[in-house]
């Protein structure tokens, strides 16, 4: 009889074991399944996040287009430079109020300022008129962009330098 009972205890555990592995089974698919759905609207969501993005984008752009339109209907000859460098200047204004409505600022540095090469890009150089000016913005060649603490695309800048005389 010892032999009966010592025999059955392992087929009880065996069969115990055998129910846990088939819980922990069914567990992990629950889990994979949870983690797949999650993952399913995490996509979804950042599809969704883009799309708004690029409408936001794609609206803007319609704006300027139509801008552009709206100004080439009042041409009616040829322009002079003071007029077709306001028309142009106009169209420039436009597309930087698209990008900023993107949450991205335009940055013109002010001649006269600290040449800062986190948001400066030197495209040139020219003679300081004295010490007090060397290493500032000469001349702004381009615009940057920010958007908030970060720089999108540093401003284009023409920096003076100071060189005493070597004599």
């Amino acid at each position: 009889m010892s032999d009966v009972s010592e025999r059955v205890e392992p087929c009880a555990l065996a069969s115990e074991f055998t129910a846990a592995l088939a819980r922990q089974q069914q567990l992990a698919e629950r889990r994979e399944e949870v983690v797949t759905r999650l993952h399913d609207e995490v996509e979804r969501l950042r599809r969704g996040e883009m799309e708004k993005a690029l409408d936001l984008v794609r609206h803007s752009l319609i704006r300027l287009y139509d801008q552009i339109l709206r100004q080439a209907e009042h041409v009616t000859g040829p322009l002079g430079v003071e007029e077709l460098r306001a028309l142009l200047t106009a169209l420039a204004d436009e597309a930087a109020d698209t990008v900023a409505r993107t949450g991205v600022e335009r940055y013109a540095p002010r001649p006269g300022e600290a040449y800062d090469m986190a948001l400066h890009r030197p495209v040139g150089r020219v003679a300081a008129e004295g010490s007090e000016a060397d290493r500032t913005v000469a001349r702004v060649v381009a615009a940057g962009f920010v958007q908030g603490e970060r720089v999108v695309r540093k401003a284009d800048v023409v920096v003076s330098r100071w060189e005493p005389d070597a004599s």
